[in-house]
């Protein structure tokens, strides 16, 4: 290790170093927590070749694991008795002059970023909660606010910097290392370690009306009703999250909406925008609709509830190719089951995205790694446990109702969308994640990590030829 820290410029943690190795540990969820060996925090880009170098040459070779936000759920960014390469010393932002891009570096998160773009009075296609890293939001695709007007973050991603397994440092774009770029939107982190993304920014799209409007369970049928009327006026600056959860104290099957309404001016586009759901059959009992200034704003909005939700997190989530209220009721059927059954896992929920998908469609299926490109929406579901002996319970339930919404996605719409890499959790068949691109992966992979350097995350096989 005194090899290692005479060639970086940045800082190495170990179990000895007490709060410091602790803290950098510390992932969204507990249960991505894995014992490195060593966590080491790069200070330039310079210094990752070495680390990369130092664990490989190891006998046995140590596991690199490369941590970001550290918001997915699995241990993808963790690693037992291996090293942790901890990008949140580079964590950069910087605006060109002409405020058409805006350059980010690999460890930011969200927040760096918006924090930049709020003061500068433009936007960017970026996570909707502040604590997402850049990297693995981007890696997966990037599904925004935003999107709905200018497609997904890879959409807008215009360059990269990226530390390849074998230490070069190279730029990838469309003119430079293409193949390279292009697995990088939508492949993952199976290529090298994106230290640098050069993103496309877009004018201000705010105000922004926002807040919640919830019901009781026993409204379900009409909030379907609603949104089912409401999607036929839907334009691409209106979008909501609907969730199916059990808030305190009572802790009863409720129904919430979360609406983003962009270009909010006087609050006059949200007072149409979501009039059916604050005057239609459905009868709310919390109603709280206010203007926000920015998306830094909004992407705190989360913060007092999940700083009480249970810290046991599982999350897994796919595509679904429209609202159908047969597959919406059904899954609230086996939620509400579930939670009833089980007072540890009561904080479980479901997410659904109600983003506009025109954008996506204007992107080929072929033109980057990501494989669904027909008109779609994402769900999640996230189960969260209370104690120890719940989890097993929380993670046959997620695994199960995913499954569950993918096959009755496919029953009712002939289109079996496969699986969102971003929520996966690598027991999936890599065929049902990346489809028909998968070969092309499997040769880049062979090109830029022959010896699967890269071996955390939804793994790859190199494919040689």
């Amino acid at each position: 290790m005194d090899s290692l820290k005479s060639k970086i410029q940045g800082s190495i943690l170990t179990p000895d170093s007490g709060e410091a190795y602790t803290a950098a540990l510390r992932r969204n969820s507990d249960l991505s927590i894995l014992p490195a060996k060593l966590i080491v925090q790069p200070a330039a880009y310079e210094d990752i070749p070495p680390i990369i170098a130092y664990a490989t040459s190891q006998a046995p070779p140590l596991e690199i694991a490369v941590k970001g936000g550290g918001a997915h759920s699995s241990t993808w960014s963790s690693s037992d008795g291996g090293i942790v390469i901890d990008l949140s010393k580079l964590n950069r932002v910087t605006l060109a002059d002409d405020k058409k891009s805006i350059t980010v570096q690999g460890g930011a998160l969200w927040d760096d970023v918006y924090k930049v773009t709020a003061q500068a009075h433009v936007d960017v296609v970026g996570s909707p909660l502040w604590f997402v890293g850049v990297g693995g939001f981007t890696l997966g695709g990037g599904y925004g606010p935003l999107s709905g007007e200018y497609g997904l973050a890879i959409d807008n991603l215009l360059s990269a910097t990226v530390v390849l397994a074998d230490g070069r440092i190279v730029k990838a774009s469309n003119e430079e290392e293409p193949d390279l770029f292009w697995a990088i939107r939508g492949g993952g982190g199976q290529f090298g370690i994106v230290v640098e993304f050069v993103f496309r920014t877009h004018p201000y799209a705010g105000p922004f009306g926002s807040g919640v409007v919830a019901y009781s369970g026993t409204e379900l049928g009409n909030v379907l009703k609603i949104i089912e009327e409401w999607k036929e006026t839907q334009t691409p600056a209106d979008r909501f999250t609907l969730t199916f959860s059990r808030p305190a104290p009572h802790f009863k099957p409720s129904i919430t909406v979360l609406p983003w309404v962009l270009h909010d001016t006087n609050s006059e586009r949200s007072k149409k925008v979501l009039a059916p759901f604050r005057e239609g059959a459905a009868k709310p009992v919390l109603e709280k609709i206010v203007t926000a200034p920015d998306i830094l704003t909004l992407s705190h909005a989360a913060d007092a509830s999940l700083a009480t939700a249970p810290r046991r997190l599982l999350i897994r989530g796919t595509f679904y190719s429209d609202f159908s209220p047969e597959l919406f009721t059904a899954v609230w059927d086996r939620w509400v089951a579930f939670t009833d059954r089980n007072e540890d896992t009561r904080s479980s929920a479901i997410l659904w995205d109600f983003t506009s998908p025109a954008k996506l469609t204007e992107v080929g299926v072929t033109d980057t790694a990501l494989k669904v490109r027909e008109a779609h929406y994402w769900m999640a579901v996230q189960g969260r446990s209370t104690t120890d002996a719940s989890v097993a319970a929380t993670d046959d339930f997620t695994a199960s109702m995913v499954q569950f919404v993918r096959e009755k996605n496919a029953e009712l719409t002939g289109h079996d969308l496969g699986w969102f890499v971003s929520m996966c959790r690598g027991d999936e068949r890599p065929e049902d994640v990346f489809g028909r691109n998968l070969p092309r992966l499997r040769r880049i992979k062979a090109k830029y990590d022959p010896k699967k350097v890269w071996s955390k995350g939804f793994v790859i096989e190199p494919l040689f030829e």
